[in-house]
C-alpha cells in the first residue's frame, strides 16, 4: 500500500504527530510498533485517543497499527520516533517501506541516532527536534500537554521535499519548520534535554521541578559543561541566555513528565547515553556533573531491573 506519511514508533511523540496529521485531514496513517501486544491493543480499539490538554478535549485518531515484522507499506515520508537506543532495530523496516525518492525524518533525543541513520541511508535522511510535551498513559491513550513545533532539516542537501510536511502539519496546527542549519537546533535541544530529562527522571517529577532552586543550580552546572562540549564542535552558547531558554521551555510544558521521567516510572530503559552520557564522553570521561547524572540514571535503571525480576 502506498502512503504519503508513515510513523515508526507509536509512543507519546508518534501518537501526537498522528493526532496533528489527523487534524490536517490525513487519514489511514500506518504506525509501526515493536511489540505485538501493542498492535493487538490498538486493533481492538481501532484507534488511539489523544487528550489535548490545551483545548481540554479528547480526540479519537484512527491509525493503521503495524508490527515491525509486517513491512507492507510504501511510504513517501517516514517519521521515526522510536527511542534512540532502538533506532538500529528499525533499519530493516525502513529499507522495506521507504518509497523511491522517500525521506526519513529522525526525531530522537540526543546525539547519535541521526548519524547512524545517515550512515545507512545517506542523503535521504533528515534530522528533527520536537518542541511539544506529551505523555503516553497506555498503548491507546496519550495526553498532549502543549507546544506546537517541530524543526527539521537535512545535513547533506536541502531536502526540499520537507516543505510538503510543512504544508500538511500547518493545516493541523503544528509548525513543522524546515531549516538549513539543523545541527544548531539539535545542539540547542540537547541542552534542554540534558537538564529537563535527568532532573525529572531522578526526582520522578513533572517538568516544573526544574524551576526549583536546586533544579536551577543543577541546570547551571549541566549547561556549563554542555557549553564547553558544544564549543569543541563549533557551536557557541552563553550560559545566561541558555538558562533562560531552558526556563521558558519548562514553563510552557511545566505539567508534563519528560520522556525520561516516563521511562523511569515505567521501568523502561532511558536515552541517557545519548544525552548527558554523550556530553560526559565528549568532556573526556573524567569527573563531571554529566557523568554523575548519567551514572545515577543507570543506577535507577539497574534498580528497576531488580524490581522487575522480583515481580
Amino acid at each position: 500500500m502506498s502512503h504519503d506519511i508513515c510513523i515508526i514508533g507509536g509512543g507519546a511523540v508518534g501518537s501526537t504527530l498522528a493526532y496533528f496529521l489527523y487534524r490536517a485531514g490525513v487519514t489511514d496513517i500506518p504506525v509501526y510498533f515493536g511489540h505485538e501486544e501493542t498492535v493487538r491493543a490498538v486493533l481492538r480499539e481501532k484507534w488511539v485517543r489523544v487528550y489535548d490538554k490545551v483545548e481540554n478535549r479528547d480526540y479519537i485518531v484512527p491509525i493503521i497499527p503495524r508490527h515491525y515484522s509486517s513491512p507492507i507499506d510504501k511510504c513517501r515520508f517516514i517519521l521515526n520516533t522510536v527511542k534512540a537506543y532502538s533506532v538500529p532495530e528499525t533499519f530493516r523496516l525502513m529499507e522495506k517501506i521507504m518509497d523511491v525518492g522517500g525521506v526519513i525524518v529522525m526525531l530522537q533525543n540526543g546525539i547519535g541516532s541521526l548519524e547512524l541513520a545517515e550512515e545507512r541511508f545517506g542523503v535521504r535522511v533528515a534530522g528533527g527536534v520536537v518542541y511539544f510535551g506529551a505523555e503516553r498513559v497506555s498503548p491507546v491513550y496519550t495526553v498532549y500537554h502543549g507546544g506546537r513545533t517541530v524543526i527539521a532539516g537535512c545535513r547533506h542537501g536541502l531536502c526540499m521535499e520537507l516543505t510538503e510536511l510543512n504544508r500538511v502539519f500547518k493545516l493541523g496546527g503544528l509548525e513543522f519548520r524546515v531549516v538549513s542549519n539543523i545541527d544548531y537546533y539539535r545542539w540547542l535541544k540537547l541542552a534542554l534535554n540534558a537538564v529537563v530529562n535527568p532532573l525529572t527522571a531522578i526526582s520522578r517529577s513533572r517538568n516544573s521541578i526544574v524551576l526549583s532552586r536546586p533544579g536551577l543550580e543543577l541546570a547551571s552546572l549541566i549547561l556549563t559543561e554542555f557549553i564547553e562540549v558544544a564549543g569543541k564542535h563549533g557551536f557557541r552558547f552563553e550560559l545566561n541566555r541558555l538558562l533562560e531558554y531552558v526556563v521558558n521551555n519548562v514553563r510552557s510544558t511545566r505539567d508534563n513528565y519528560s520522556s525520561m521521567a516516563q521511562d523511569v516510572l515505567n521501568k523502561s530503559p532511558t536515552e541517557i547515553d545519548f544525552i548527558n552520557g554523550f556530553i560526559a564522553k565528549e568532556l573526556g570521561g573524567g569527573p563531571s556533573i554529566n557523568k554523575i547524572i548519567t551514572l545515577m540514571i543507570h543506577l535507577i535503571e539497574e534498580s528497576n531491573k531488580s524490581k522487575n525480576s522480583v515481580q
